[in-house]
């Protein structure tokens, strides 16, 4: 069967999902060539060496994890994605209980998505790590718990005014999780509202050293990189495990690669430039 012919036999619901997450989710990642730019690290052969090599050597590394310990890789990446998830949806960013507003928002996805549609989730955690998910499972119902604690303590913890706009999203996401399969609802919010934030928070950051011109060759140039080298592995993943298998390990096991070193940059590099200016 060729790719395509596979690709069509895919559920169109979780195809429509995972190509949004590649298509419009994932170049909010390639913005990172732009703020290495920004940063002053592309203006020298070295820098831009250096830069290049590492954030490629931090996603191998993740990878290589993921290979070698599967569920300790996934437990962490989930963990990893909670604290970037929560902390890019904060808005203001800078806010009185930004901790538990981080852990909110984060947990709302990961255990939001997961817990409502248990037995579809581990259907796609046994693809991504193999059968053995009790660990993740524990994980997330910590998180769970964690997170309807928290709930009511941010929220009443904002001003009349910001109450009102967190409320209406929070019950929002939770609708959308409970409705849409899973991945279409991850689709959504990856798309929808983080990717858009990111997108929003970086031109601001970006426009002030940057041209548009610069922000968006440099943002293409680092999709279409991405999309080559996940094409190719999906080639040949494909053809040993089944298409709708290999997307599932392509997709999420390259977007905790990427995720590591893009939230070093965006979360700790970049947030400590902004807060010493």
């Amino acid at each position: 069967m060729s790719l395509l012919a596979e690709l069509m036999s895919v559920d169109v619901l979780n195809l429509i999902g995972l190509l949004a997450v590649v298509f419009i989710g994932l170049p909010h990642g390639a913005m990172d060539g732009a703020l290495a730019i920004h940063l002053g690290w592309m203006n020298r052969p070295i820098k831009a060496a250096t830069f290049l090599l590492a954030y490629v050597g931090l996603a191998a590394l993740v990878v290589g994890m993921w290979l070698i310990v599967p569920t300790v890789g996934f437990v962490v990446f989930l963990a990893i994605s909670l604290f970037h998830f929560g902390r890019g949806d904060i808005v203001p960013r800078a806010k009185e209980h930004q901790s538990a507003e981080v852990l909110m928002r984060g947990g709302l996805v990961l255990a939001g998505i997961s817990l409502f549609h248990r037995s579809e989730v581990d259907s796609i955690f046994e693809v991504l790590i193999g059968s053995n998910t009790e660990i993740v499972w524990l994980f997330l119902q910590a998180v769970g718990v964690l997170t309807i604690v928290l709930i009511p303590y941010v929220i009443f913890s904002k001003s009349k005014q910001e109450r009102a706009s967190a409320s209406v999203e929070v019950i929002g996401l939770l609708a959308l999780f409970a409705i849409a399969p899973p991945l279409l609802g991850f689709a959504i919010y990856f798309c929808g509202v983080h990717s858009v934030r990111h997108f929003k928070h970086m031109g601001t950051m970006l426009n002030s050293t940057l041209q548009q011109f610069q922000v968006t060759r440099t943002t293409v140039i680092f999709s279409l990189m991405t999309w080559a080298v996940g094409l190719l592995v999906l080639a040949n993943q494909s053809a040993s495990i089944g298409l709708e298998p290999a997307l599932l390990q392509v997709i999420f096991i390259g977007l905790a690669a990427l995720t590591v070193p893009h939230m070093i940059l965006v979360d700790g590099i970049a947030k400590h430039e902004q807060s010493s200016l």
